[in-house]
């Protein structure tokens, strides 16, 4: 009905290296959302639709100067939900691309309304508005502005999945009350507790980003959300135990670093899938990475205690187990070639030595 070519044109397309024409991209698109904005306009949707950070978007649907005269007009709108589901489809695809909210949903198992509770929480929470603007507005070529978006989706679908593992069901402008002074105390501590595999991961982003022509603020903005990469769940679980953020990242780092699982969740990220399958389970290595840790952390670290010498007591007691996990995972580092099978076998492991 809508002339896309079949599935063995583009399968010839793919080998030969090329995929959707611009119209056809447009009719993906409006199918896309489509999709999104019946899930957000179903009665399911409801408490999201009406989350106190959507506000703005829903101003958003109107001219400055109506807003500065008609905002309690807009806020009762009969058609509020549906300005609302609009404005926030268009920028889960428009800042997202075609494919995040649907491969986020089949990765973790979800719905597009729990996916799009995460996007609004992580826009709120890491400031994405002032990165997409900064990139808008920096004097480069179009290309590099391209570029450093799909730099941003990679760092929004990070975040994305953490929320949506770590906080099901939350609703988000509770999340950012919650969450956002931690991560802004994170934000500021960094070099408290990096270990020197992400710190070595972090130099090769900024790297890639230099490369790429990035201005400097941009450039620090992205570093900047790609170091609070597990930030989410440190900040709920000290929320949730009275520890402080800091102590428990350290505690975080130094599992990662003693186990490995710093480089074996970095590996897996940095995976090129070939196939949607390897794609899942690409994700699912990432998870089950950082559930280990994060499962661990939780069940030795004390309510209202010291996070960091609790985990360096527990390496020292689990020291042999922590070799049989650690002696593995240095031998596939020092094999200079990274596969999924490999990585899934660790995983395995890691299971058997850490649950």
């Amino acid at each position: 009905v809508e002339g896309l070519p079949g599935d063995e044109a583009l399968a010839q397309r793919g080998r030969s290296g090329h995929g959707l024409q611009r119209p056809e991209l447009a009719v993906v698109m409006a199918y896309a959302k489509m999709a999104i904005y019946d899930e957000l306009t179903d009665a399911a949707a409801r408490a999201l639709i009406d989350d106190p950070l959507l506000v703005a978007d829903l101003h958003a649907a109107f001219p400055a100067a109506m807003q500065a005269r008609f905002a309690a007009a807009i806020d009762s709108h009969r058609l509020r939900r549906e300005l609302i589901a609009t404005k926030l489809t268009n920028e889960i695809v428009n800042r997202g691309g075609l494919g995040l909210a649907f491969e986020l949903a089949e990765e973790l198992g979800v719905g597009l309304v729990d996916v799009a509770a995460a996007f609004v929480a992580a826009r709120a929470l890491f400031d994405f508005r002032g990165l997409w603007a900064a990139i808008d507005a920096a004097a480069v070529a179009g290309t590099v502005q391209l570029d450093l978006h799909r730099v941003g989706i990679e760092v929004l679908r990070t975040q994305m999945a953490d929320i949506i593992r770590c906080a099901p069901g939350a609703a988000p402008s509770s999340l950012v009350d919650r969450l956002q002074p931690g991560l802004q105390r994170l934000g500021t501590s960094l070099d408290s507790f990096l270990r020197p595999e992400p710190r070595a991961q972090l130099d090769r982003f900024a790297a890639r980003l230099t490369t790429m022509g990035a201005l400097p603020a941009v450039a620090t903005a992205l570093v900047g959300i790609e170091a609070l990469d597990g930030a989410v769940a440190v900040g709920l679980l000290a929320s949730d135990t009275g520890n402080d953020e800091a102590a428990l990242a350290t505690a975080y780092t130094m599992l990662g670093e003693a186990t490995g699982l710093d480089w074996a969740k970095g590996a897996a990220t940095a995976l090129n899938p070939s196939d949607p399958w390897e794609r899942l389970l690409k994700a699912g290595l990432v998870r089950d990475f950082e559930a280990l840790r994060l499962d661990l952390l939780r069940r030795i670290a004390p309510a209202d205690g010291d996070p960091v010498a609790v985990t360096a007591a527990w390496l020292t007691s689990n020291a042999a187990a922590v070799a049989r996990l650690a002696g593995p995972i240095d031998r596939a580092r020092a094999s200079g070639g990274v596969t999924t099978p490999m990585l899934a076998h660790l995983a395995g492991l890691a299971r058997g030595v850490l649950v």
